[in-house]
């Protein structure tokens, strides 16, 4: 076995996904049918909020300054407000919400460490797809688009494009347990053939339960999410002469922020 190779890899509760992209439309599409048009503004009786109001100001209350749990709990305690008893509404704020923030902190922290590393080439799990998706969603609710990868980088792959069953699951059609076997052994491929051909520094971002595991507190994190076919990845790639150096972990901010 030659040298070994470094690869730099931040681990994300929510990772920068075809999947994310679904799911922040789908989040702003409930956002978009809710009907809170009677939900006013304190002492501006002519004036109204919209569901997508009310998501923008419960970010900002999370996210000013930087997020908190006080800020954390001003927001839920906004969507409470503002939902009236209505037990449907309050659902489907919270989840988007839950979902949206999460989102959110995923991927500005992963934006930043990727860019403090600079690296060369990037490996972001999942398939292709259209930036200005993502882009659409963010802004509708408020927050300025997030960067794919830092300017230093030359070449970006996509672990799962040519998998059969990530494509499944993006389109509903497989469910994601089944989904997840084969998949990190066809990434494991997919890595070792491009640091073959390539130099300089890489990056990985992908889900926790892929790449880091042992690490409390995220540890409780990765073994709810983890199924028998994950978390290979590491050991895998070692056998290959490429050695996984987590730089960063990012956990879910509901974990961190939101207990009772």
């Amino acid at each position: 076995m030659g040298e070994t190779r470094v690869l730099y890899a931040i681990a994300e509760s929510c990772p920068f996904d075809a999947l994310l992209v679904r799911d922040m439309r789908r989040a702003v599409n409930s956002l978009v049918q809710l009907n809170l048009s009677r939900f006013r503004v304190p002492q501006k009786v002519v004036t109204k909020y919209s569901a997508l109001d009310i998501m923008k100001q419960a970010l900002e209350l999370l996210y000013e300054f930087s997020p908190s749990e006080k800020n954390y709990r001003e927001a839920m305690r906004t969507i409470q407000v503002y939902s009236e008893g209505d037990d449907e509404m309050l659902r489907t704020l919270r989840s988007s919400f839950s979902l949206i923030a999460n989102a959110v902190y995923n991927a500005y922290t992963g934006q930043r460490h990727a860019e403090s590393l600079a690296p060369e080439i990037l490996f972001l799990q999942g398939t292709p797809f259209d930036p200005s998706e993502l882009q659409q969603s963010f802004r509708y609710v408020g927050v300025r688009p997030p960067e794919v990868s830092p300017a230093t980088v030359r070449i970006t792959v996509f672990l799962d494009e040519g998998f059969e069953p990530y494509r499944l699951l993006l389109h509903g059609k497989l469910d994601p347990e089944a989904a997840q076997t084969g998949r990190e052994d066809h990434w494991v491929e997919v890595i070792r053939t491009t640091l073959a051909a390539q130099t300089g520094a890489a990056l990985i971002r992908a889900g926790i339960e892929h790449i880091d595991q042992s690490t409390s507190p995220f540890k409780r994190l990765a073994s709810k999410i983890t199924k028998s076919e994950t978390g290979r990845l590491p050991e895998l790639l070692k056998q290959r002469g490429i050695l996984i150096q987590v730089i960063h972990r990012i956990g879910d901010i509901n974990e961190a922020f939101g207990k009772k």
